[in-house]
Parts: C-alpha cells; sequence; structure tokens
C-alpha cells in the first residue's frame, strides 16, 4: 500500500478530519490479517454491520463473528464507540438554558445560542457586553455566527440590569430586525 494511501500516514500529513469513515476504522483496527489489508477488513465491517451509522449500535458478539475480528480488535473498536458515546453525552450536557444566568449581572449583556436541526445547543457565543441598558448589538455579527457554527436555528439572551424585564422600544426594534433579516 503506498504511503499516501495509508490511513495513519494520511492523518499525519493532511489531518485526521480528511480520512474518510473506513479509513478512521481501519486506524483503530490497526492491522488486517493475511487475506486482507486492514482498509479492507474495515470496509467488510461496515458491510457486515450494515454501514457507518450501525456502529453505534454495534455489540461484541456482532464484531467478532466478522472474519478478522478478534477480542482484542472488537473490544478496542467497542472502546473508540463508546468514547464517541459519553463525547455526545457531555456535549448535550454542557450546553443548559438556565433562567438565572444573567440575573445578577451588572452589565447588558446578549448572548446567542446556537441550535442543530434536533434543537440541542452546539454553540453559546457572548455577542455584547454594555453599559447601563444601551445596547449595540449589530444584526450582521449575530448571522455571521450562526453561518460560521452551522446553526439551523438561534436564540438569544438579553439581560436587563435595571431588574425590570420589560422590553425596552430598542429592543422590540432589533428584535424586528433579526426577524426580517432570517
Amino acid at each position: 500500500c503506498p504511503q499516501f494511501e495509508r490511513p495513519r500516514e494520511k492523518a499525519i500529513y493532511n489531518g485526521i478530519e480528511t480520512l474518510s469513515n473506513q479509513e478512521l476504522i481501519a486506524v483503530i483496527l490497526r492491522t488486517g490479517n493475511k487475506e486482507m489489508s486492514v482498509l479492507n477488513l474495515a470496509s467488510l465491517l461496515l458491510e457486515e454491520i450494515g454501514g457507518f451509522q450501525a456502529l453505534k449500535d454495534v455489540d461484541y458478539y456482532q464484531l467478532t463473528k466478522i472474519k478478522g475480528i478478534k477480542q482484542a480488535k472488537a473490544i478496542e473498536l467497542m472502546a473508540s464507540i463508546e468514547l464517541a458515546k459519553r463525547m455526545q453525552k457531555e456535549n448535550t450536557k454542557r450546553f443548559v438554558i438556565k433562567e438565572h444566568k444573567l440575573m445578577f449581572e451588572k452589565q447588558e449583556k446578549v448572548i446567542l445560542l446556537c441550535l442543530n436541526s434536533r434543537l440541542e445547543i452546539i454553540q453559546e457565543k457572548l455577542l455584547f457586553i454594555g453599559s447601563g441598558d444601551a445596547s449595540m448589538l449589530e444584526t450582521k455579527e449575530v448571522f455571521q455566527h450562526t453561518l460560521r457554527c452551522g446553526a439551523n436555528r438561534i436564540i438569544l439572551i438579553h439581560n436587563h440590569p435595571s431588574g425590570n424585564p420589560a422590553p425596552s422600544v430598542e429592543d422590540e426594534l432589533i428584535t424586528q430586525k433579526i426577524k426580517e433579516m432570517a
């Protein structure tokens, strides 16, 4: 296998994100066997379990039934899958909208929450810090961040240091402007 076709070398020179799903699995499996390369083994594995999405539900016995996957390879692959699941759980836990988040702030703040198609928060960005109740939020900035993070929907959170939760005329105008731009 030429060096540029080897998944590990490709990851080193081009970045891990350039690897295909098959190549990522090949890196985890490390070696093939006498009958097939590690890339072919990764391809066989994906075919046998029903595709990449089926990895999240694969079990030890399914893996060890595949010719070329023994105990060590099965456990290494399952450990990688479990890590991915745990990272996903942590990611969804990380962003929790709390009513009191800005309650005691002395300065006005505007926070943008970017949501994916499942309405999960994928990014939180502080867009503005002001003084008193003068807001200088730029609508262009809202949508630049929205596009950068790939959000399908957004939530804007805004506090009033005065303690009065009623929206100001300026709040109403900027809300309308953002709606129109969206």
